[in-house]
């Protein structure tokens, strides 16, 4: 059942549409030739002081709940569907406060997914007539039928609308039960097992290309893997190293790149979920390589947070494969600048932050829910059977005081016996201090760190990260030391 329907008169349409907004709708020929000059200044901004961008947003970090967050998302995305049944775009999801007159497949499926998700997590199963009406609307406007084509050079918009679908669709079937849409999930992941994109379109296609390849592949390797089957597991392994692996070792820039609606992270992303996961073992060297050609934070633009967004989940991606602690710390606070430019707390967050609380997007803040909370909600599970709290409640851990100048206290739970560690790490990914290790009982921990590491000299003011490992996963959280 819908929360509550709105209706959008036109006078209001036209009053939020302002010239110049920044919105997903495909670029055509027309808007490639706009931008299809190569930038006279670099986008990397890698060697940007990450300990004050730390700094910066870390009074964020502990203060949110992003199950709340995930939820707020959810409603705002039901405030923009469209919900006329005779309407031709029933069930699509609007852009949101800015462009509320165009409707994306691409926003519905990743809608679906945030929905079914939200149910996955929490029971509540308010939204199920949403996730049905989106899925009408994607069944009546396909994403293997988007604008663009099917052109090798020029069909991105095809293969990154399928890349949403499959994922959007598998997961409603798992949490839902329902395969009644199957072969619209499966007829998106076999467009993107027969088509594929190249280099050689000119300079906006080449910069756009690699990562919304790696994004569909990512996804079909991630279906295929989930359904058993091993012909779409097979060429999402195949194209992603004998294409998108290939132009990264070409030019590790790829990495640092934004453009449209993606950046590097997403071909990071991409790479791990696909050829990386296929092959774990050549992943600990090529990763650790070409993991700091990705940017921190990415350059000002019309689609900055769209770009960050995309960076955090390569980020995570990276810091997961190899338990790298500075990954991890660049996917968090990129998590929470994130989620800081939802300041009126609807939910949304514009494209960019000078756009502001009035101009929020559906799709950047879908972008929020899969690249940026979700990597913080512990796994992804296949079924509903399991709820939220029991993986949740596994394992916490809180520091204070935040910053922290004579002790910092740690605090951790467990929900099982288990084999433990618990460590300070430097932004670097070096280990500072082990604090505690071995077998712990279940319940509640709790410790000090004095600012000292284990040759007990005192370290430098500046940003840590408070690591928890156990058997069921890891936790961390970034600690501010003052001297």
């Amino acid at each position: 059942m819908k929360l509550f329907s709105l209706f959008i008169p036109v006078f209001l349409i036209l009053a939020l549409s302002p010239i110049g907004v920044s919105a997903t709708p495909y670029w055509g020929p027309a808007e490639i030739a706009a931008r299809d000059t190569p930038s006279q200044s670099s986008e990397c901004v890698v060697s940007m002081d990450l300990h004050t961008l730390m700094q910066d947003e870390a009074a964020m970090l502990d203060r949110s709940d992003y199950l709340v967050v995930l939820g707020r998302i959810a409603q705002f995305l039901s405030i923009w569907q469209v919900d006329d049944i005779h309407d031709p775009e029933f069930g699509g999801i609007r852009e949101g406060e800015q462009l509320p007159n165009i409707i994306e497949t691409d926003n519905t499926s990743e809608s679906i997914w945030v929905w079914s998700r939200y149910y996955e997590l929490t029971g509540d199963n308010q939204y199920h007539q949403n996730v049905l009406d989106a899925l009408t609307y994607s069944m009546n406007h396909p994403a293997y039928l988007e604008e663009g084509g099917s052109y090798p050079t020029t069909g991105y918009y095809r293969m990154y609308n399928c890349g949403w679908a499959t994922r959007a669709e598998l997961k409603y079937r798992q949490i839902y039960g329902d395969n009644s849409y199957q072969a619209y999930g499966d007829s998106c992941a076999s467009y993107i097992r027969h088509n594929t994109l190249d280099l050689g379109g000119g300079y906006v296609y080449n910069r756009i290309n690699p990562p919304v390849l790696s994004w569909a592949l990512g996804n079909l390797y991630f279906v295929g893997v989930q359904t058993g089957n091993s012909e779409w597991r097979q060429e999402a392994v195949t194209q992603a190293e004998h294409k998108v692996k290939a132009w990264v070792e070409d030019n590790p820039s790829i990495l640092y790149t934004e453009e449209w609606a993606m950046s590097g992270g997403a071909t990071m992303w991409g790479l791990i979920e696909s050829y990386f996961a296929e092959y774990p073992d050549s992943a600990m060297t090529w990763v650790s390589m070409y993991k700091d050609s990705m940017d921190v934070y990415s350059s000002p633009g019309d689609f900055r947070n769209a770009w960050n967004g995309w960076y955090a989940l390569g980020h995570h991606a990276a810091g997961a494969i190899l338990n790298n602690p500075q990954s991890l710390g660049i996917y968090a606070t990129l998590r929470d600048t994130l989620i800081s430019e939802d300041g009126d707390e609807d939910g949304g967050i514009p494209a960019r932050h000078r756009d502001g609380d009035d101009a929020d997007q559906t799709w950047v803040a879908n972008y929020l829910a899969f690249m940026g909370l979700n990597p913080s909600l512990t796994m992804e599970s296949t079924t509903p059977d399991t709820p939220f709290a029991s993986w949740t409640t596994e394992l916490s851990l809180a520091s204070w005081p935040n910053p922290a100048r004579s002790g910092l206290r740690l605090t951790y739970t467990l929900q099982q016996d288990q084999d433990a560690s618990i460590g300070i790490f430097d932004c670097s990914g070096r280990r500072v201090a082990s604090l505690r290790a071995g077998f712990h009982l279940q319940g509640d921990h709790a410790l000090t760190w004095r600012g000292r590491d284990d040759a007990g000299r005192p370290v430098a003011s500046g940003a840590y990260w408070a690591v928890l490992n156990t058997s069921r996963g890891q936790l961390s959280r970034e600690v501010l030391w003052t001297r």
